[in-house]
């Protein structure tokens, strides 16, 4: 696919990250909401990067919840966070004891679909700040979720994007209350 590419400048990138930092305010709020603890996502940090060049390895394994926006604006995001760490998740949201979580945990059709349903409530919160900040109507996909084991299996996800074109990483710093401190990473193709 022959697609024209985008260049952002800094202030570009300056307002992607203010949007950002509102839309994952209403996720936390969501997330707080749900696993009945406080949620806290920072400010981001935003790199703008060629596909071939992300390095995914602090994240691995990963899982990565995929959605696409189907109204209001075009495009996807994706968000990748450790396995390890939606596993806590999953289990503060089913109300398993914390600090329990193994490596062998099994990822399978019921956890993944309350993990799509945490990033469902996650990224629908976000869609809504995002319309209000927009005045725009924005609704996005159900969300995908891939479990992924390196870096190829990472950059198989944006198998659409070729590895010249450039993504923006926004890392975020996550802090759920007494229970975890964390990051995750979301890409969005410029």
């Amino acid at each position: 696919m022959n697609k024209e590419q985008v260049i952002l400048t800094d202030s570009d990138l300056d307002v992607i990250g203010e949007i950002m930092n509102i839309s994952m305010g209403a996720a936390a709020t969501a997330v707080s909401s749900m696993l009945e603890k406080q949620v806290t996502i920072t400010t981001p940090h935003l790199e703008l990067e060629k596909i071939r060049d992300v390095d995914s390895s602090a994240y691995e394994p990963a899982i990565i919840v995929k959605i696409k926006y189907v109204e209001g604006i075009e495009g996807t995001s994706v968000i990748m966070l450790r396995r390890h760490d939606m596993q806590v998740i999953l289990n503060l949201l089913m109300g398993n004891e914390i600090g329990q979580e193994s490596d062998d945990f099994e990822f399978d059709e019921m956890s993944m679909s309350a993990a799509c349903e945490v990033m469902n409530q996650m990224m629908g919160s976000s869609a809504t700040a995002l319309s209000e900040v927009l005045n725009a109507p924005i609704n996005i996909s159900t969300p995908e979720a891939i479990l992924t084991d390196n870096s190829e299996e990472v950059h198989a996800v944006f198998s659409e994007i070729s590895g010249e074109e450039s993504v923006v990483s926004i890392s975020f710093k996550m802090m759920i209350k007494d229970v975890m401190d964390t990051n995750f990473i979301s890409f969005m193709p410029t």
